[in-house]
């Protein structure tokens, strides 16, 4: 396993390419002491260009969507309908001067993308297993990372452990690394990341409870 700089307590910067006609999902992490401020997202590469497209104080449009998990200390961000004018730096900050996360989006046709998923949203069952198929064109060696938590940040790039979730990581299809998280458990829960040196795809895994199913009905 290899770890990483923690990203909890610092600024974030990565780069997403998507397709268009898409969306992208971006959390951002902050810390217990911004839990009650308003959190922004802001497009444009310098202070001076960036405009606020939506914040939590504010309401959601049909391009834009957040919502803040105060529990986890994380705010969401969607953006909906990508068009290749979307391509830009965007910052999601704290009362408009504290920048917890920068990020590059290049929106391209269809087939450009260089690193991808299938969905970002994966739900699983505790004990059972799930997998996901990173798709990449060309990609130096990919690796699979937890992000959001506090202190370091673990990455695999073969097989391993990540807060006691076993993590292989098979490469035998040209294109695709498969991730396979078994042994899930209630804090398997979280964002992930499929990322390279240059690029990253987050991934949103939801681990809960199989639904029980009664032996017995009522006519």
């Amino acid at each position: 396993m290899i770890v990483v700089a923690g990203i909890h307590n610092k600024s974030t910067d990565f780069q997403v390419t998507v397709e268009e006609g898409g969306s992208i999902t971006i959390p951002c992490f902050y810390e217990l002491t911004y839990t009650d401020h308003v959190k922004y997202l802001c497009k444009g590469c310098t202070w001076d260009d960036c405009t606020n497209e939506i914040k939590t104080n504010g309401k959601n449009s049909t391009k834009y969507s957040i919502s803040d998990n105060k529990k986890q200390r994380m705010v969401t961000f969607i953006i909906h309908d990508l068009e290749t004018e979307d391509t830009d730096c965007y910052r999601c900050s704290i009362d408009e001067r504290i920048v917890k996360t920068n990020f590059h989006l290049h929106v391209g046709n269809q087939g450009d993308a260089t690193l991808y998923v299938d969905s970002q949203e994966v739900t699983g069952f505790i004990g059972d297993q799930i997998t996901i198929d990173c798709h990449h064109r060309g990609l130096k060696q990919i690796q699979w990372c937890r992000t959001g938590g506090e202190g370091p940040t673990p990455c695999i790039e073969d097989s391993g452990k990540i807060d006691e979730t076993k993590v292989t990581i098979n490469r035998n299809t040209p294109g695709v690394i498969t991730v396979t998280m078994s042994e899930l458990r209630e804090r398997s829960s979280g964002w992930y990341w499929c990322t390279d040196e240059n690029l990253q795809m987050p991934v949103h895994v939801t681990i809960k409870e199989r639904p029980t199913t009664s032996k017995y009905f009522t006519l």
